[in-house]
């Protein structure tokens, strides 16, 4: 299959020029023309943009597995948390999956293209909605609305600044006749602070709730503007706007195991979700297609297993599993956890709980499946990638949201969550460390540790009275160093959030991609052969390249990142 490109300078210039004005008979698909133009309807085709597909009527384009807003592909199989999985390492979805794996990623990768066409497939619907609002005069939600879509507008552009480090910057004012000569060489100050302007406007305008489940609210922005001062080193606007969002009504749920499995469990939790539905009246249902391909293998289709024919992608790496392991304290073992692996059936050393939640172990309970236990065939080339596979996230399957018994296999009404409490939580907390407020650190850490030793554990497949493995969790101390607090919060992002697509990016506001994932990968080679040789360049591969495609169309006037 192949998709259709066209080049941004191309794309803008043609959707912005029939969006305003009726210089071109275009007929693109699934659009709302003037003559049914529906504002409310136009804010939700912003909100849609959210899944990146494209609805270009191109059937490709409506799967974006290999781009998907999870970032499994740009983040988690880029750090250590995961393996790409499938079919062997030839088994590429968008034909790059394995190059980002190893950090040999090229401008010419489809899959860095189709991220980057996604992300300015968003922004043309926010900024076009953007527009019309604006232009309505009798439209009582109009500067609500807008506010919205000014908070959407800052996801893409901050999804493009952790990808791609540099871009275009389009908002609603820029004139059509300068959208093909517009550079990418904006400093980060400059983005950063438009980022921001479109965060503190929507704050000003939303209210802390809204009726509808989905839409931003006040409190999405202020968690938004945490991040952004994260990822700056704003330690005390940080705290501040975090703290704003933990002031709200979110809260850690009790269950995990229906946290990663039930939809609508996790609504108290997420901050800021994708919604996923079924029974909508389309085709399958509005379904979490970029995920579509991570569920577990089912051997000919046996309908004694789970899901039937998962393609099993974005497996659980050993060195994440190995990450669970814990001390006689049950404490994660910050220095030497990697020292030796977690054997696949190994149920007597002490690990965390949230393993057997997040990651499918051979022989462990399979959310409420009782067919069987996890099976080693639920994996399609153990050789390669090994037996784990991807457990957190996976629509319970006897759900009565899912979407079918079959294809598409792993998908129903289970939420994508976007920004979590939790996640949240531990913005503050890192902020904290590093003001040298260690206390309250450790205290939001011990929190989140706390709800997941509270949370009914895996249980044993043949005994339900028993837990599954030998789980034990306990809390830190709060008087230790500000090292010591360091190493706790970035191995309790891991922990909490790991094969969420956070783990690269945090690496790389940290200042430690480097040293980290090329560590990584040379103990990692000795398992998984095809990180012979593999290395991560500095300066390049902290960001993904400007696809050439948008450079060679430009005439010269996008520049690629430096060492591509």
């Amino acid at each position: 299959m192949k998709n259709k490109k066209i080049p941004l300078a191309l794309t803008f210039s043609l959707l912005l020029a029939a969006s305003c004005q009726d210089y071109l008979d275009v007929q693109p698909e699934n659009v709302i023309s003037e003559d049914n133009l529906e504002i409310e309807q136009l804010v939700v085709s912003a909100y849609s943009a959210l899944d990146y597909r494209f609805n270009t009527g191109e059937f490709r384009d409506n799967w974006p597995f290999d781009h998907a807003p999870s970032n499994w592909v740009f983040s988690d199989i880029r750090s250590g948390d995961a393996y790409k999985g499938g079919g062997g390492v030839g088994d590429n979805p968008g034909g790059g999956m394995h190059a980002l794996e190893i950090h040999q990623v090229f401008p010419s990768s489809e899959n860095v293209y189709n991220l980057w066409r996604a992300l300015y497939f968003g922004l043309f619907r926010v900024n076009n909605t953007i527009i019309t609002l604006n232009e309505t005069t009798d439209f009582a939600n109009k500067d609500l609305r807008i506010a919205e879509m000014r908070v959407l507008r800052a996801h893409f552009y901050f999804e493009l600044m952790k990808n791609f480090g540099s871009f275009v910057y389009i908002d609603e004012n820029t004139p059509i006749g300068e959208v093909t000569s517009l550079p990418n060489s904006f400093d980060d100050n400059f983005l950063w602070g438009k980022i921001e302007e479109d965060l503190n406007a929507a704050i000003e305008v939303l209210p802390e709730t809204q009726a509808d489940l989905g839409r931003v609210n006040k409190l999405v922005a202020h968690a938004y503007l945490a991040k952004a001062k994260l990822f700056q080193g704003q330690w005390e606007e940080a705290i501040a706007n975090a703290g704003q969002v933990l002031a709200g009504p979110y809260r850690l749920v009790e269950d995990i195991e229906r946290l990663y499995s039930e939809p609508g469990y996790g609504n108290d939790e997420n901050v800021f979700a994708i919604q996923h539905s079924i029974n909508d009246g389309s085709e399958y249902g509005n379904l979490n297609f970029g995920d579509l391909i991570n569920s577990p293998d089912s051997p000919s289709d046996d309908v004694n297993h789970p899901y039937l024919n998962g393609d099993d992608f974005h497996k659980p790496s050993q060195n994440i599993v190995n990450a669970f392991k814990v001390d006689e304290n049950g404490l994660p073992l910050l220095d030497t956890y990697n020292n030796a692996d977690l054997a696949p059936r190994d149920i007597t050393t002490p690990v965390d709980p949230r393993l057997d939640h997040s990651v499918g172990r051979s022989g462990i309970t399979w959310k409420s499946w009782t067919a069987m236990p996890q099976q080693d065939n639920w994996s399609r080339d153990v050789a390669t990638y090994g037996l784990y596979v991807r457990k957190k996230n996976q629509i319970d399957p006897n759900s009565d949201l899912r979407a079918s018994g079959g294809f598409p296999w792993a998908k129903g009404a289970l939420d994508q969550a976007l920004i979590k409490i939790s996640d949240v939580m531990l913005w503050k907390a890192e902020a904290s460390i590093e003001l040298g407020d260690i206390e309250t650190g450790m205290a939001l850490i011990n929190q989140i540790r706390e709800r997941a030793g509270n949370a009914p554990y895996v249980r044993d497949f043949v005994d339900s009275e028993k837990p599954a493995a030998n789980y034990q969790i306990g809390l830190y101390p709060t008087n230790v160093t500000q090292d010591y607090a360091r190493k706790a919060l970035r191995m309790e992002r891991r922990l909490e959030l790991h094969n969420e697509g956070h783990h690269f990016y945090d690496l790389v506001r940290w200042g430690i991609a480097s040293n980290w994932i090329n560590d990584y990968m040379v103990a990692e080679s000795a398992k998984r052969t095809y990180y012979a040789g593999a290395g991560f360049t500095p300066n390049r591969d902290e960001y993904l390249p400007i696809p050439q495609i948008e450079i060679d169309a430009s005439g010269g006037v996008l520049i690629q990142r430096g060492n591509y």
